[in-house]
């Protein structure tokens, strides 16, 4: 059975799980997790009780192809620290993200994106999540491609 959740709730769990389960874990330990993900395995974050008393097991799932520049654990760590904040400001203030999905809502992208400057390089760290999965929630932490932001950007300063 796919997992039903709504895109708030799925922000509110992947900024709780990211700051308690990574960011505020000890530098050996969230290395090693960084090594989990850049190696390509999932890595679960937790196992969380629904409603309906099921269990739904919550995993972190790297996608780097779109990373511009060396991807090391300090860098990864900037950037979640950047993505965790962005996340929690729209759960604090209770709006509605922009979501993408596909047809059937299984594949989310939240438009909301962790846009960081290292050494000179721009890069765009977002979240996705798969609900595809029977009793999984997979997180998904995409590097996107940032041109888009820049030109965005560029349209406003100068529009």
């Amino acid at each position: 059975m796919k997992v039903k959740m709504d895109a708030p709730s799925v922000l509110a769990v992947a900024a709780t799980l990211f700051k308690t389960g990574i960011l505020d874990a000890g530098r050996t330990e969230a290395k090693r997790y960084f090594r989990e993900l850049e190696a390509g395995r999932e890595l679960i974050l937790s196992d969380m009780a629904m409603p309906d008393k099921s269990k739904l097991r919550i995993k972190l799932q790297l996608l780097p192809q779109e990373f511009r520049g060396n991807l090391n654990f300090s860098a990864f760590k900037e950037h979640l620290l950047f993505l965790t904040a962005e996340l929690a400001k729209v759960v604090k203030a209770q709006s509605e993200p922009i979501v993408m999905s596909d047809d059937s809502g299984g594949q989310l992208l939240f438009n909301i994106p962790a846009l960081t400057y290292i050494d000179g390089v721009l890069n765009a760290l977002v979240l996705g999540a798969d609900l595809r999965r029977s009793g999984e929630l997979v997180l998904q932490l995409m590097f996107i491609d940032p041109d888009q932001y820049r030109a965005g950007e560029t349209q406003t300063a100068n529009g």
